[in-house]
């Protein structure tokens, strides 16, 4: 390795008691060296002409946080689009509407409406009709926060082609009449739309929506994504974009989600499936569980595959040597994909190919042990539990109080040895990996709490080993990447704000 060319100073550095003085050089965008200096020490390496130093004193320095799972195209879309995640009333949304409609776009689009925080009262107008009459004229839509439902109007629900897709799929009779009516669309026929909704937007606009992606991670200190893309008919270009844009001030590690992994064979990428869904959401009442939901006792979710489907495009992945990535929410949909891969053991080395089981929000004690043995991980989502977690939120509503508390176990899957990153699942919850670990550090169930220092193991060292990059990122040690998320504030991280980042060893300072 060359001789160092820069060295960074800090006396709160992750791995080392607070107070303890340290230096860290750096060379070509790894780290050369490191130690732990004296008083006299730092005072003479500050006063020395001969390297540059980023004196961090007073801060928090952390390795480079990555979040492991993230839909960044989509998240990019929600930022040109009108983002409704804060409010919870008509009379809000019409605002939007009103704003987002005056921009003279074709389609009008609103995005991240988030039905727990409105009341039953402010909730009932919402329905197809009362969408015609804001937008009478050009196709809206509203995607939920979920991401697993969305809201029409009628140009919208004949652009997108809701009615063609729900007599494939034999959604009739009252079902049939009840999407209509309310303009919702959720559950099977909303998972089979995804392509047109999202080809609903140009190449210019994805590509417009990921720079601002990127710009969003260098203000919140991220210096690594794991992009879980692939929706729509144009999967290669996106696949492409993501590919061209990684390392353009963050490191964008793509998840190709297919039907199947030949594309993913062609361009000779190691990751298929993104967040291919064994089950949908609690907040669309599709997540797959085994006991009825608190608020609609006719239903238990749903299973989108049998356990032949899901068997067949798993192994379609691993017998290419590819890692594998699904999303489970519900406890019997975690339960599907563990079965699957016991199955898929003795023809796979699992514990090398580390296969993903995304989320994990409502799985046990036995299935996080599962996991373990089996080799399979995961990223999951402490901001769930921040947002909807307790016992009177709206995880709560419906679920039960019981089930709420026990959801987002982290705690838990850590100390069951299951490999767990730590994640936002953007656009679901906003980019902010300093939230994040708050909320893994603070969760409402103290049971599924963890320390500071596994906090930041989960936005690390474990989302690099997710990717099978704990080799080279994730860690502040010799020959690693020179990443950093430097952060005001102490460790209880507490109304602390991301203040600089060092990404390759480049300083950028960032301010609130």
């Amino acid at each position: 390795m060359p001789n160092p060319d820069c060295v960074l100073l800090s006396d709160n550095l992750y791995g080392r008691a607070p107070g303890q003085l340290a230096a860290v050089w750096l060379s070509g965008g790894r780290i050369h060296s490191l130690r732990d200096l004296s008083a006299a020490e730092a005072s003479q390496l500050l006063d020395s002409s001969e390297q540059r130093c980023m004196d961090l004193r007073g801060r928090l320095v952390l390795p480079g946080l990555i979040d492991a799972h993230v839909h960044a195209i989509a998240t990019g879309l929600l930022y040109i689009s009108h983002d409704v995640r804060g409010i919870s009333t008509l009379a809000e949304l019409e605002a939007a509407i009103r704003a987002e409609a005056a921009k003279g776009t074709d389609v009008v689009r609103l995005g991240g409406l988030d039905r727990s925080k409105w009341s039953a009262e402010e909730l009932a107008p919402l329905c197809r009709a009362w969408l015609d009459a804001m937008v009478p004229e050009r196709p809206l839509f509203i995607k939920s926060i979920e991401g697993h439902s969305a809201w029409f109007n009628s140009l919208a629900w004949e652009r997108i082609g809701v009615g063609p897709k729900l007599a494939e799929l034999k959604v009739e009779g009252a079902a049939a009449q009840q999407m209509w009516d309310s303009g919702r669309v959720y559950g099977e026929t909303y998972e089979e739309l995804t392509s047109e909704i999202y080809d609903s937007y140009s190449f210019e606009e994805r590509r417009s929506g990921m720079l601002r992606v990127l710009e969003e991670a260098r203000r919140v200190g991220l210096t690594g994504i794991h992009c879980l893309e692939g929706y729509g008919a144009f999967r290669r270009h996106d696949f492409e974009m993501i590919l061209e844009l990684d390392g353009q001030g963050c490191d964008l590690t793509l998840y190709a989600r297919d039907e199947d992994p030949r594309l993913a064979a062609e361009m000779q990428l190691k990751r298929f499936g993104g967040c291919w869904c064994v089950d949908g959401a609690i907040g669309a009442h599709t997540a797959a569980i085994s006991q009825p939901y608190a608020d609609k006792p006719e239903s238990c979710g749903e299973l989108f595959f049998s356990d032949a489907q899901l068997e067949a495009w798993i192994e379609a992945g691993l017998s290419r040597g590819m890692q594998v990535c699904n999303h489970a929410i519900g406890d019997v949909a975690i339960g599907q994909a563990i079965r699957v891969y016991e199955g898929l053991a003795a023809r796979h080395d699992l514990q090398a190919s580390r296969p993903r089981v995304d989320h994990f929000v409502l799985g046990s004690e036995d299935q996080a042990h599962d996991c373990a043995r089996l080799g399979l991980c995961c990223a999951m989502q402490p901001a769930f539990d921040a947002y909807w977690g307790g016992e009177s939120g709206a995880y709560a509503s419906r679920l039960g109080a019981k089930r709420a508390i026990d959801s987002n176990p982290v705690g838990m899957a850590v100390r069951a040895g299951m490999k767990i990153a730590g994640s936002s699942d953007a656009y679901i919850t906003p980019l902010d990996p300093l939230a994040g670990l708050r909320a893994a550090m603070y969760h409402h169930n103290p049971a599924h709490r963890v320390d500071f220092d596994t906090a930041v193991q989960l936005f690390t060292e474990n989302a690099a080993y997710l990717a099978h990059q704990d080799d080279t990122r994730g860690k502040i040690a010799m020959g690693y990447q020179a990443d950093f998320t430097v952060v005001d504030g102490d460790r209880s991280l507490l109304g602390s704000v991301v203040s600089s980042r060092v990404k390759n060893g480049v300083l950028s300072e960032v301010t609130g």
